[in-house]
């Protein structure tokens, strides 16, 4: 045991300061008992220095081996508590010393992003104006139904039993902690505990960019703060700059501040901040540059003022102090004052009412200063002898021992620090608190190398260049020193509070953002120089912490500076440690808690609503299944034994035999037989169609063989008339087909005519597709024909790739491929080497003619009228006007026809349809002898209905066929009943003239058609690169197609048929097979139709077609259904995507007839879809030639379409009124257009019930038939005035799917949400792609283009566009059919993916092409509940057709009540 150390001798009371004895050189501390406040100095050599010990630290430091002794000791010693707590401590100890530095840096990247988001994301941001349509009242309904909504439905069960990573949740919730407590968020325990509640159910969503957590903490706030409780989105905010190095205005002090500190006197003020600016010693910068703020002026006046006054009333200064100096000085500060008042900014009035307010203060400051020396120095004299007693006490026991006060003996050196000084501001030691504690006196011996004076000098400039750095003297003698160091930021900036914590007890700190004051109070240095150095290493130690470069530069001070910033970093991490174990078991205690509560809670669980569970799309109706029962072979046999007796079947047998594929029976059979897949090529009339079916029964039945038949054809009239025909082959009666009595049936859409002993079934394309989805191996089928496969339609290719995946799967199945025309050896290899069958047909001759003989025929037509063939000439597709001068026809032998002839061909165009001539070619083959045995049935090929309409007008207009005559048009909108009036032969003593687009070219037959008059034209889907959409377009059909044209005239007799093109083009411009539509059209829906079918891979999938597409449109394809929402990410097919794929329409138009379904506004979507797919309705004005101001007259709701909605509304209301035509003639509309968006809309509304979108009750479906039934009918008159019945037989829209009124702003922001990506925002005068980037133009005929707007309505900022085409001309982008969005909706419907982030205030839609940035955190909490509501809501509709449920039904409910508010 070490000696006991001597008694110290009593200290003369009148000293101000006990004193501390530091050794010379540095010693082990070997007493566990030695006090603590010695510490140890280095020697006089450079790598020693001074030991601190840490501030509120009274343990004692020991070897490592003694250390774990005494722990042993102690453990032993502990009560169970003791221990545990011991146990946890150290558990604590390793966590953090495994996960400390990772969560930290966690913490500070989560810091660094979301500031660096609010920083960047919010003035590239569109502000959300929020006034109109989020009032206060509005936020806390839609948070109150959120919560409510969310209490009472259906979530993960509240279970807490699953085990949950403890330790990782722990580490996340203290992460968590420091980023909210370092974004200075209030009730953070409130926050983690929800938080931790979240955690333990599973409900917290992961996040790849943020902690855990963290989202749900930001929505917390946002939800249940007040506004004035969390920081603004228009104000800044800080954090503490040791978690995230930005500053933060907070003041920290390293101890509570005493009464005498918080009332400094003028020694310690500002004041002498600005004398120092004499002092060599100081470190001094340029003045700040406040001189714009009269303010800062006036505080800049009151400051030289009072230099002025201490230097003109310093007594007391020292005696080596001239008096030129002084004069100088007051000289100088007198010249400052005098500039100052010059200022135009300066208030003297102000700055003099201060100045005597300070002047009082002093003059009371400076007696009692007085006052305060005369005392001490009557003390003094009293204890001179007891004083050096102790000196000579002292000096025996140790001899760095030092009186700190020997230099403030008198009163004249008092003074003398007080008031100035040539070298140093020296505060006066009077001045300071009085305190009974020793001060330490440190030795930190000879050192050399850079100053951290100067180092201090060069950090702080780095970091803030007009920063000043001022150090004051507080007291110097010859063997002692102390100082103050001040630092004044021109930024905010502030040190971590666990370093400021970690400073010498005896050095007090003061910090705040801009001035930082560090002052030895109970610590002294040997000497000035090491006591300057020893202050700035204290305020180097604060200013590493700022950053990374700053902490590097203290590896450039001497090693004993080095030593002391090290010391003070090992207490900075040890008072860390302690605040983050108290921290870890504040949080785990928090965990256990909630784990309790939940425990607790978990004894009545919520009961689960099975009417919340989703089903999948396949709930809706479908097509039913042909065959649903199998018969025995005795089944069989009876069934055909009793058929076969029948009188009637073999009446129809004879018939039968006399077909061509008869003849060629056992052919047939065998390769079907011998083949999984044949090939059968038929000229037209060969009977391949009805006949090979049967062939294929008969055989079976013979054999007592259940078999199973399905013929697939291109169009439902196909498929009727063809089931009728064998029904009647099979010796059955009209009626039976489809019934019980009958083999034969049909399936088609919206209509199914089958039963359980149908064995041979009709069926469209669409049907096999839709058998497909339910069953891929088609099990209940023995036979599989496809009809027509020349066509080599989109859904024909598709079913290639099917059936020949099919094929290697199921090989006991027959597929069988039949045309009249057709590549066999391409089908043939594609399906392995399938054999090839060719058979002949059964046509007559025919008389073919051309243009030019047409023309021939015609000349002398001079019966018909010219007034008869003058029809109203609408205006052309300006999309088409390009085509004009290319259609000028070449006659191939020019010397056979007439001059007259020549020069009316020479002034026609062939791209163009000339309605006058087809007319004339009718009446000509009508009335001439020459063509009297063709004139019993004539067949007049046009491209579609609208042309078709228009041709009939004007026949019936012509009193050629004004009596005698029947006019039958076939389409395949039309109603079956319709469509099966053209087969029928007229009475006795009439014709007939059928209009029929190319749905008459195949598989149907009208027997008693002898003529046929061919336009060459068709409508067929072309995807157009301009305008990057798939288009019906009219184009010229191909020479195999005109053959079947020409062979509908020579079914029972001879023929005659006209091609309207010339000889040249027909031989040598016209295509031999049309373009496969997989080669021609959008690759959406097969891609749709890919993943319905579980195909595999879109990519590998469509490289099996047999000519497979590019791969860039493919890629191309994929994109926009990405876009669309009908693919997700991963290329699977979502709830949306399974609805498209049922609606034969375009991805866009699809989806936004979904949308009218769902929001109840199905009528006007309709129309608006109708509209889009038909040509503009708008015709030009007389006087302008545009249509620009017919649009302008129905302008609504800043909308191309719902301008062209008003027009249709209108002309319907006239419709009714029996005033159509006259209404269309006064505003330049186009009647026929008009009819023709009318009956679109009725097929439209069949396409939604047979998707099972629309369910309609029984007299509903009879509605919509009939109303299927007068749109065939109505367009015999045109859109003329006698159209009174159009209000009794258009469909009407059930109300449950049409709310009675819907807003424009809904309407716009549902066709929005249906077309986006396809959105535009406004910049400057121009609009940019918000998907693509690109600045686009208006057309001029938009009602959103500048001419078009008044000059008083401010243009939308956002719009919608349906398609954009490139001006081959000036090569800039047009869109065209724009509708702007309320910003509303662009909120809440837009976009495929949401981020909401909260700390920036700013919404980012898909990835960042559209940013809206709102002002309050409520505000934007609403829009999300809103938008996630909204979109949850949908999902389910998609998932579950037609059912939205009240809860869903109120959200949607609410959105339109705010678009309904904002219109109003």
């Amino acid at each position: 045991m070490a000696p006991k150390k001597k008694k110290k001798p009593t200290a003369n009371p009148a000293r101000g300061f006990a004193t501390t004895s530091v050794p010379s050189k540095s010693k082990t501390v070997d007493q566990p008992d030695e006090a603590l406040g010695d510490a140890s100095a280095a020697g006089t050599g450079t790598d020693t220095g001074a030991k601190i010990t840490a501030p509120g630290k009274d343990k004692v430091v020991t070897s490592k081996d003694g250390e774990h002794a005494e722990q042993g000791l102690k453990i032993q010693d502990m009560t169970a508590d003791e221990f545990e707590a011991h146990l946890e401590d150290s558990e604590l100890e390793a966590l953090l010393a495994k996960y400390a530095t990772r969560c930290v840096a966690d913490a500070r990247r989560q810091i660094a992003r979301l500031e660096t988001e609010r920083r960047q994301l919010r003035p590239q941001s569109q502000k959300l104006s929020t006034y109109t349509w989020l009032p206060e009242e509005t936020i806390e309904n839609l948070i109150d139904m959120d919560a409510r909504d969310t209490s009472r439905g259906p979530s993960t069960p509240r279970s807490v039993e699953t085990a949950v990573d403890e330790e990782k949740l722990l580490l996340d919730l203290w992460t968590l902690e420091r980023v909210l407590v370092s974004l200075k968020f209030p009730r953070v325990s409130e926050a983690l505990a929800h938080i931790t509640e979240l955690a333990l159910l599973r409900q917290l969503k992961s996040a790849t960019d943020s902690l855990p957590g963290l989202p749900e903490a930001l929505q917390w706030y946002a939800c249940k703060m007040p506004e004035g409780e969390l920081i603004n989105y228009e104000q800044t905010t800080g954090t503490m700059t040791g978690v995230s190095g930005n500053s933060t205005p907070l003041q920290v002090t390293s101890e509570p501040p005493t009464a005498n500190q918080s009332r400094q006197s003028p020694a310690s003020t500002p004041a002498q901040v600005s004398e120092a600016e004499d002092s060599s010693s100081s470190l001094v910068s340029s003045e700040s540059e406040e001189d714009n703020d009269p303010a800062k002026l006036t505080e800049k006046a009151i400051r030289i003022q009072r230099l002025l006054w201490t230097a003109q009333n310093d007594d007391a200064s020292d005696s080596k102090k001239s008096g030129t100096t002084k004069e100088k000085r007051i000289a100088k500060l007198h010249r400052k004052l005098e500039q100052l008042h010059r200022d135009p900014l300066f208030d003297k009035q102000e700055a003099q009412t201060a100045w005597d307010t300070v002047l009082a203060e002093l003059l009371i400051t400076r007696q009692e200063l007085m006052r305060t020396a005369a005392r001490k120095r009557r003390e003094e004299k009293q204890a001179t002898a007891q004083d050096n007693i102790d000196d000579d006490t002292t000096n025996k026991e140790s001899v760095a021992e030092y009186d700190v006060l020997a230099a403030a003996e008198d009163e004249d050196a008092l003074l003398g620090g007080m008031f100035g000084e040539s070298e140093d501001t020296i505060v006066s030691e009077q001045n300071q608190p009085a305190s009974k504690d020793p001060i330490r006196l440190l030795e930190f011996g000879k050192w050399s190398g850079l100053s951290p004076k100067r180092l201090l000098d060069e950090v702080c400039r780095g970091r803030d260049s007009r920063c000043r750095i001022q150090i004051k003297t507080l007291q110097r003698t010859s063997y002692s020193a102390r100082h103050k160091l001040e630092i004044y930021w021109t930024a905010d900036t502030l040190a971590e509070a666990h370093t400021i914590t970690a400073l010498p007890s005896e050095v007090s700190a003061q910090v705040d953002e801009r001035l930082w004051a560090l002052e030895m109070t109970r610590v002294a240095a040997a000497d000035t120089t090491q006591s300057e150095a020893y202050i700035c290493t204290i305020g180097l130690f604060l200013v590493s912490t700022l950053g990374a470069s700053e902490h590097k530069s203290v590896g450039r001070l001497p090693t004993v500076w080095r030593d002391v910033v090290k010391d003070l970093g090992d207490a900075k991490e040890a008072i860390v440690n302690e605040e983050r174990k108290g921290a870890l078991q504040r949080l785990r205690a928090l965990i256990s808690e909630t784990q309790n509560e939940l425990r607790r809670q978990q004894a009545t669980p919520p009961s689960q609503d099975p009417s919340e569970s989703l089903s999948t799309a396949g709930a809706h109706r479908r097509t039913r299944a042909p065959f649903t029962v199998s018969w025995s072979p005795e089944q069989v046999s009876k069934e055909w034994n009793s058929r076969v007796s029948r009188a009637s079947f073999q009446e129809m047998l004879q018939v039968r035999q006399q077909l061509p594929v008869h003849h060629y029976k056992d052919r047939i059979l065998s390769c079907i037989a011998e083949n999984p897949v044949s090939v059968i090529c038929a000229e037209t009339g060969a009977g391949k169609s009805s006949g090979i079916p049967v062939l294929l029964l008969e055989q079976a039945f013979c054999s007592a063989q259940d078999y199973r038949i399905l013929v697939t054809q291109p169009r439902r009239i196909s498929a009727i008339s063809l089931a009728r025909r064998v029904s009647q082959e099979l010796g059955e009666s009209r009626n039976d087909i489809g019934t019980n009595r009958s083999l034969v049936g049909y399936a088609i859409r919206l209509e199914s005519k089958t039963s359980s002993t149908t064995r041979i079934t009709y069926a469209t394309t669409g049907v096999l597709l839709r058998m497909l989805e339910d069953s891929p191996d088609l099990n209940e089928l023995d036979c599989l024909i496809l009809d027509e496969v020349h066509e080599r339609t989109m859904d024909l290719d598709l079913l290639f790739i099917a059936l020949q995946k099919l094929q290697k799967r199921r090989r006991t199945l027959k597929i069988v491929l039949m045309s009249a025309t057709v590549e066999a050896k391409k089908f043939s290899d594609y399906f392995g080497g399938a054999p090839v069958l060719d058979l002949p047909g059964r046509t007559f001759p025919v008389e073919v003619g051309f243009l030019e003989d047409a023309v021939e025929a015609t000349n002398d037509m001079t019966g018909v009228k010219e007034k008869d063939l003058t029809i109203q000439e609408e205006e052309q597709d300006l999309n088409e006007a390009f085509v004009s001068n290319k259609g000028r026809p070449v006659i191939a032998e020019p010397e056979k026809y007439s001059n007259k002839t020549q020069q009316t061909i020479s002034n026609m165009d062939e791209y163009h349809i000339d309605y006058g001539l087809i007319a004339k070619l009718a009446a000509c083959i009508a009335s001439k002898p020459r063509y009297a045995k063709y004139s019993t049935a004539i067949l007049i090929f046009m491209p579609g209905i609208g042309e078709m309409r228009r041709l009939h007008n004007l026949l019936l207009s012509m009193d050629t066929f004004g009596r005698g005559w029947i006019v039958h048009l076939l389409h395949s909108t039309f109603s079956t009943e319709e469509l099966e009036r053209a087969f029928e032969r007229p009475p006795t003593g009439q014709r007939k003239i059928v209009i029929a687009t190319n749905i008459a070219e195949t598989g149907i037959t009208i027997p008693d058609v002898t003529a046929v008059i061919d336009t060459c034209k068709e409508k067929i889907m072309r995807f157009d690169e301009r305008r990057q959409l798939s288009r019906l377009t009219e184009g010229f059909i191909s020479r195999s197609s005109a053959r079947q044209r020409r062979g509908r005239a020579a079914r029972v007799q001879e023929g005659l048929c006209f091609h309207l093109v010339t000889k040249h083009r027909y031989d040598n411009l016209m295509l031999e097979q049309q373009v496969p539509e997989m080669l021609r059209l959008s690759l959406q829906d097969p891609i749709l139709r890919i993943k319905v079918w579980n195909l595999g891979s879109i990519e590998e999938t469509l490289n099996a077609a047999i000519e497979p597409p590019l791969r860039k449109n493919v890629l191309r394809a994929i994109d926009k259904l990405k876009d669309a929402g009908a693919l997700a990410k991963n290329e699977a097919l979502t709830p949306l995507g399974q609805q498209i794929a049922r609606l034969p329409l375009e991805v866009l138009l699809a989806k936004l007839a979904i949308m009218g379904v769902i929001f109840q506004c199905l009528d006007p979507i309709l129309a608006i879809i109708s509209l889009l797919t038909s040509k503009s309705p708008f015709l030009s004005a007389p006087t302008s030639g545009s249509q620009t101001d017919a649009r302008r007259t129905f302008s609504r709701g800043d909308s191309d379409l719902l301008s062209s909605l008003n027009a249709y509304e209108s002309w319907k209301k006239a419709k009714a009124a029996r005033s159509a035509q006259e209404f269309c003639r006064k505003n330049h509309i186009s009647d026929q257009t008009m009819v023709q968006v009318e009956a679109q809309k009725i097929q439209l509304l069949v396409y939604l019930v047979d998707a099972g979108l629309v369910k309609l009750e029984p007299e509903e479906r009879a509605a919509l038939n009939r109303a299927r039934t007068y749109s065939s009918s109505s367009g015999r008159g045109g859109g003329g005035g006698g159209g009174g019945g159009l209000g009794s037989h258009s469909v009407i829209i059930p109300p449950r799917y049409n709310l009675p009124v819907i807003p424009d702003r809904a309407l716009n922001a549902i066709v929005a949400m249906a077309l986006y990506p396809r959105v535009l925002m406004r910049e400057g005068k121009g609009w940019r792609n918000v998907y693509t980037n690109q600045m686009v133009s208006l057309t001029s005929r938009s009602v959103n283009h500048p001419s078009s707007s008044s000059s008083s309505s401010k243009p939308p900022r956002w719009l919608s566009f349906y398609e954009a085409m490139q001006n081959p001309r000036s090569g800039s982008l047009n869109v065209f059919e724009t509708s702007a969005i309320p910003e509303s909706a662009l909120a809440i419907l837009i976009g495929a993916e949401a981020e909401f982030k909260f700390f920036a205030g700013v919404l980012v839609l898909d990835s960042g092409k559209i940013r809206l940035s709102v002002r309050r955190w409520r505000e934007l909490m609403a829009v999300k509940i809103l938008r996630e509501r909204v979109l949850a809501t949908l999902e389910r509709s998609y998932q579950k057709p037609g059912e939205v449920g009240e809860e869903g039904r109120a959200w949607l409910d609410m959105w339109l009540k705010i678009e309904a508010a904002q219109e109003a």
